[in-house]
């Protein structure tokens, strides 16, 4: 019914916070040392106060304190014994700065660049601000044939950064990854697949949307079959293209239930009643199942069958 504020106080290091020994055993991390780079402080009681942060400068090193619209130099040992509510820490790595600054150096070099290469920004924001930003990722703006998505083109520009090739070779040698991309074109396999989708989706709500008006027309259907509402929602994101991938074979199971031996709709279950004409469209395209009918054609009765098994019975009843 109330709360409280713990206000012992932590100790924490302004440099070289070790973390290797908390690191999983096949962590790739090969930078383990952090230093602190911002500090928040909560100053009041767990109901009510004010928050308060001190930031370093990274160019200078010098430490400020961010209160409102105030902002103060601060000497480090404020920071120290400040009351930390959250500590913000960056790996600290003298080599990712040597790093950075020769590729400073390398793209101010007069020396002329016969090709120049493509490189994601993405990952050249990494490159900028982590100590690991690990290989480089160009698929970021790449398909997997090795182009550009016709629906990326337009805005390629804002993924990639032209880098001479003396940076890009520097890049490639450190950290690996790729590919190497000097060229940009649109992927016309891409382009092939999407227009195929796109014609596959036309196919497949004109289909249903047809069949669908000719079960509504049907005064006395004689089957009506069940369809998962679930699986019909992802079926109709897809051809309705609010999402790319397709969904799975037909999935009933959570709409049926097993009696004697018989699969039949389970009581208060979410679905949807289609054509038999509709299941089976469906089901040709996507598999799946199983099959749950909530009506079926009655069996017409033989009148002379019916009068020959009421003779029987009366004759059983003499006897």
């Amino acid at each position: 019914m109330y709360s409280f504020k713990i206000s012992n106080h932590v100790s924490f290091p302004l440099e070289g916070l070790e973390m290797r020994p908390f690191l999983a055993k096949d962590s790739p991390s090969q930078v383990t040392t952090y230093d602190l780079l911002s500090v928040i402080c909560h100053h009041g009681t767990a109901g009510s106060g004010h928050y308060i942060a001190y930031c370093q400068n990274v160019i200078n090193g010098q430490w400020y304190e961010f209160d409102d619209q105030y902002v103060t130099e601060v000497h480090e040992t404020v920071v120290q014994n400040a009351e930390a509510y959250v500590l913000f820490y960056r790996k600290s790595s003298e080599e990712s700065v040597r790093e950075r600054q020769k590729v400073v150096a390398l793209a101010s070099a007069k020396e002329p660049s016969l090709l120049q290469f493509y490189i994601s920004r993405e990952w050249l924001n990494k490159f900028n601000t982590f100590a690991e930003p690990g290989p480089i990722a160009n698929h970021t703006f790449l398909c997997h044939h090795g182009g550009i998505p016709p629906n990326k083109y337009h805005y390629v520009d804002d993924l990639v950064v032209i880098v001479p090739q003396n940076v890009w070779e520097y890049l490639y040698n450190s950290f690996g990854g790729g590919p190497a991309v000097n060229h940009l074109y649109v992927c016309a396999i891409c382009q092939v697949e999407i227009e195929a989708l796109v014609k596959r989706r036309k196919i497949e709500i004109d289909t249903f949307i047809k069949l669908n008006r000719e079960f509504q027309a049907e005064e006395a259907p004689g089957v009506i079959l069940c369809i998962s509402m679930q699986w019909f929602r992802e079926w109709e994101s897809f051809v309705k293209g609010k999402d790319n991938e397709p969904p799975g074979a037909i999935d009933n199971s959570k709409i049926g239930v097993m009696k004697g031996g018989h699969v039949q709709l389970k009581q208060g279950a979410d679905y949807g009643q289609i054509s038999e004409e509709t299941w089976q469209y469906l089901l040709g395209i996507y598999g799946g199942g199983p099959e749950i009918a909530v009506r079926q054609t009655a069996v017409p009765v033989d009148p002379d069958g019916l009068h020959g098994e009421r003779k029987i019975e009366a004759e059983t009843r003499a006897l």
